[in-house]
């Protein structure tokens, strides 16, 4: 969890750093980056994603911590399972030909992988050239694999006593992440895996290693395919 916010934090602060024009928080859920980075924010304009009620309790959360929303982030309530992103998107007021930085955390494993692929379908066709994607995903792992990969057996026995109704649904096979973009009109911009998450976001001062991670999880950054 620390990695994961840390990558996508990276993320955020270059995107506006840069003063990119929109930032789309895909399942934003209780995302915070808005709020915590809102003085960087200049003109960029940053949707957030997520159903009503999560959306309404978020809102009654920041009142009473007495955190103001950024007057360029929009509230943007969806139903991903009923609902079309682009259409949903669009009446708030999202360009498709400015550049664009998607964020999706944790979010694909749950989702179906119809699902999965509709929103980076959306994201292949209704976003700017220049516009990037980011998300992590969970390689494809089983029962007679779960041991090799360190900390994915704890994790699938705590999913079962505490989210038992929030099963992993999709994942990509090992090695496969840059044939999954390509078939989907995408291409790679940068893939990190275990080691190179730790080694990049789990070390001190010293390059000591502090931590690991659940060793099923990958980032990655993807653009269109034909930049």
């Amino acid at each position: 969890m620390i990695t994961r916010t840390a990558y996508f934090d990276r993320l955020f602060v270059t995107a506006l750093n840069k003063g990119i024009p929109q930032i789309v928080l895909l399942g934003a859920g209780y995302d915070s980056r808005a709020y915590r980075f809102a003085k960087l924010i200049q003109d960029t304009k940053i949707f957030e994603l997520d159903i009503a009620p999560t959306q309404d309790r978020k809102k009654k959360c920041l009142q009473k911590a007495n955190i103001d929303i950024p007057k360029q982030l929009a509230f943007v309530p969806i139903d991903f399972n009923r609902e079309s992103l682009k259409t949903v998107l669009e009446n708030a007021r999202y360009r498709n030909d400015q550049e664009t930085l998607f964020i999706w955390e944790g979010v694909s494993y749950y989702l179906d992988p119809s699902s999965v692929d509709a929103t980076l379908e959306f994201f292949s066709q209704s976003s700017h050239k220049d516009s990037v994607i980011a998300f992590d995903y969970t390689v494809s792992i089983t029962e007679e694999n779960k041991t090799d990969y360190y900390g994915a057996k704890e994790l699938s026995q705590a999913m079962k006593e505490r989210h038992a109704n929030e099963g992993f649904m999709f994942s990509i096979e090992e090695g496969k992440i840059e044939a999954f973009l390509e078939q989907r009109n995408l291409k790679m911009v940068e893939h990190l895996d275990k080691e190179e998450i730790e080694s990049k976001l789990l070390t001190d001062g010293d390059g000591s290693l502090i931590g690991h991670i659940t060793a099923n999880f990958r980032f990655v950054l993807a653009t269109h395919k034909d930049q």
